[in-house]
């Protein structure tokens, strides 16, 4: 009788070994990739009446009808932000383009205005410098527009292909500034669009994705990101080099 127990409970313990070794060792251990676990979903903030991100484009005779230039900006086109100096980001479809940034007040103030050239056709990434000297930053409660111009005659401006766009700076709520403390890049990007701070949900992305570009769950985020706000056209064109 004592044989015939000893061989059950080794028969039992020889059992459990096989099917858990059938499992992957995080899911033993209770841990799930936080792409797979989790997922950035962004939610737009109530800002009123929204405006026409179509209606904020306008393409000047003297470019080619070939070029295009799309902002990353919710379909709303107002988008917010907790940051001093944000970073705004376009879609260019050609290289070897001459584009000119600038944002503004409100009242029509200029706060920053920068221009590069587009070496080849991708989401291009502007980061405004932090404050200092004469250089502003942007102010809580206040609302700037920002354009994105591809200069397609330096002698005849009026002629730019552009789009614009507006980003509102708020106070992280304390929930938010609560889940930003300490966290993983991936939880500030989760964090940041379930408060609907959109600017900050697309750098972190970006800035993830520069460092593991292969990683495929971390693409699939930002496809989605940018699905999610009807810019599929534009949601696996590379990211280029940050202005």
């Amino acid at each position: 009788m004592k044989r015939f127990l000893h061989f059950a409970v080794v028969s039992a313990a020889l059992s459990t070994t096989t099917i858990l070794s059938c499992f992957p060792a995080p899911l033993l251990a209770g841990t799930v990739p936080i792409l797979v676990s989790q997922n950035v979903n962004f939610r737009p903030p109530d800002v009123g009446a929204p405006d026409n991100r179509q209606g904020a484009t306008h393409r000047g005779e003297a470019c080619p009808k070939e070029l295009s230039i799309i902002a990353l900006i919710p379909e709303s086109n107002r988008g917010l932000t907790v940051a001093e100096s944000p970073t705004f980001f376009a879609y260019v479809s050609q290289k070897s383009t001459s584009v000119e940034f600038t944002l503004q007040a409100e009242d029509g103030t200029e706060v920053y205005t920068t221009d590069f050239k587009v070496d080849k056709p991708g989401i291009v990434e502007v980061r405004m410098p932090e404050a200092a000297g004469k250089q502003k930053s942007l102010e809580v409660g206040k609302r700037y527009q920002w354009s994105f111009s591809v200069i397609c005659n330096p002698n005849d401006r009026s002629g730019d292909y552009f789009v614009k766009g507006f980003v509102q700076r708020v106070e992280p709520a304390p929930k938010l500034k609560n889940d930003l403390a300490n966290a993983e890049p991936m939880a500030r990007a989760i964090a940041y669009a379930n408060s609907g701070i959109w600017y900050e949900t697309v750098s972190t992305l970006a800035q993830m994705l520069r460092k593991a570009p292969e990683d495929r769950a971390l693409t699939a985020e930002w496809q989605k990101l940018l699905r999610s706000q009807k810019l599929e056209d534009i949601a696996t064109q590379p990211l280029l080099e940050p202005v």
